[in-house]
């Protein structure tokens, strides 16, 4: 354990940009400057950050888009790698779920770590991960990037807020999903040259699968094929409210082969989930946040 702590606690080295006349364009020095970073160190994520700072502040806020993008993909490699380390260390993970008397020195340096790199240890159930606070990329980077990566930041942290899923079960309510199907439906109208557009459409894709397949353990519908009772509504006033989106008009057309099968799944459904290239979210992996 006390290896692991120390290789993600030691602060990593610098990596000076190049001054020449050739040199690159900032986006690319940030880009080789994450790809250098010590990947096994807590302490990289604030320091990427500050470097972030120094070379996009002060500049038009379009210039640091893409260099965002390079820090989230950077920011959730390292927070799989993490949890994937500390999942692997049980008597770290013992000291984790101990009561605070009787943890050691080690975890409260490693719960201070994460707090100073925009971390935090999140449950359900016995289950301990780590993931991003709320308000951590949005507060750093928001105010300097363009108006259509900031917004896009503003979106995920709502959501990181509210959570998702443990996996196999929704932790919203379904009215909630729907409304964020939409949200980032009109995102992708606003600003389709964004960025963030993969990122984006991943999301759109993500919730609108789940609102009409549901998980495994809050599937739409029940053993016997019976639609969920509550969805029959939603579904209903999901299309009505929505009259004039794409994801309306999806919905509308699977209500009503709904209704016309008395609410109940039939061959028709498997043939829409074809057609509007639904992801079955009963098998796939699924984001916690």
């Amino acid at each position: 354990m006390r290896l692991l702590l120390f290789s993600l606690l030691v602060c990593p080295a610098w990596v000076a940009p190049q001054d020449s006349a050739s040199a690159p364009s900032a986006v690319a020095i940030y880009s080789r400057y994450l790809a250098a970073l010590d990947k096994d160190s807590l302490d990289a994520i604030s320091v990427a950050v500050g470097q972030f700072r120094a070379l996009f502040a002060g500049q038009p806020p379009a210039l640091g888009d893409s260099a965002c993008l390079a820090f989230l993909t950077y920011f959730h490699a390292t927070i799989s790698r993490l949890n994937d380390r500390v999942w692997e260390d049980f008597d770290f993970i013992a000291q984790l779920h101990a009561a605070p008397t009787q943890q050691g020195p080690e975890v409260a340096r490693f719960r201070a770590a994460l707090e100073r790199n925009g971390l935090a240890l999140y449950s359900f159930g016995r289950l301990l991960y780590i993931d991003q606070q709320p308000d951590y990329v949005y507060g750093q980077f928001g105010p300097l990037v363009s108006e259509a990566v900031s917004r896009y930041l503003a979106l995920r942290r709502g959501e990181l807020i509210s959570g998702f899923s443990d996996s196999d079960s929704l932790l919203i309510p379904y009215r909630t999903l729907g409304e964020r199907i939409v949200r980032w439906e009109r995102y992708l109208d606003r600003y389709p040259a964004s960025v963030m557009v993969g990122r984006a459409a991943y999301y759109y894709r993500l919730y609108l699968s789940t609102f009409v397949t549901g998980l495994r353990n809050s599937p739409v519908f029940d053993a016997a094929g019976a639609l969920d009772p509550q969805l029959s509504t939603v579904y209903h006033e999901f299309a009505s409210r929505h009259l004039l989106t794409r994801s309306g008009a999806i919905v509308r057309e699977f209500y009503t082969l709904l209704r016309a099968a008395d609410f109940r799944w039939s061959p028709p459904v498997r043939d829409f989930y074809e057609a509007h290239g639904i992801t079955n979210m009963h098998r796939a992996q699924v984001p916690y946040r």
